[in-house]
């Protein structure tokens, strides 16, 4: 009993030092919307591409670049998106508000009730700063029309 109490102190002390390095940095926004996309698209089963305008905010009053987004789709949905990497290199200028253009491969379900189900998105951003590197995770909820 003891040593399983140990194990989850120690799990719960490693889970609250990791997610406080992820809170660090300037408080950047993050925004994923679905470009050019109908429940029509996702009627078929296969491979599919998808666009999403990405709006990053900067409140800060130093410019930041944003390095690189992962995005991954949680639990079930329209379409599927495995962990994808789309490297950015661009920067987003102080307290100001940048969008981008972001193309990635996903996979349909198929199916006229399936191409209705909303989308979970996870999104991590990485970002470098005068300040050092960070990280902003998002989530979206996204509905196909």
């Amino acid at each position: 009993m003891k040593k399983a109490l140990s194990v989850l102190a120690l799990f719960l002390l490693v889970s609250c030092s990791s997610s406080q390095k992820s809170s660090s940095g300037p408080n950047v926004a993050i925004h994923l919307v679905p470009l050019n996309t109908s429940s029509d698209v996702y009627y078929f089963s296969g491979p599919i591409n998808i666009q999403y305008q990405l709006t990053v905010a900067n409140p800060t009053n130093q410019p930041i670049k944003l390095s690189r987004v992962e995005l991954q789709t949680i639990g079930s949905g329209a379409y599927v998106i495995r962990n994808t990497s789309s490297p950015m290199n661009v920067t987003i200028p102080p307290n100001s508000t940048s969008t981008f253009t972001i193309s990635v491969w996903g996979y349909s379900r198929g199916g006229s009730m399936r191409s209705t189900e909303p989308v979970t998105i996870r999104g991590i951003g990485y970002f470098d700063a005068p300040s050092g590197p960070f990280i902003r995770m998002f989530t979206e909820n996204i509905s196909p029309m």
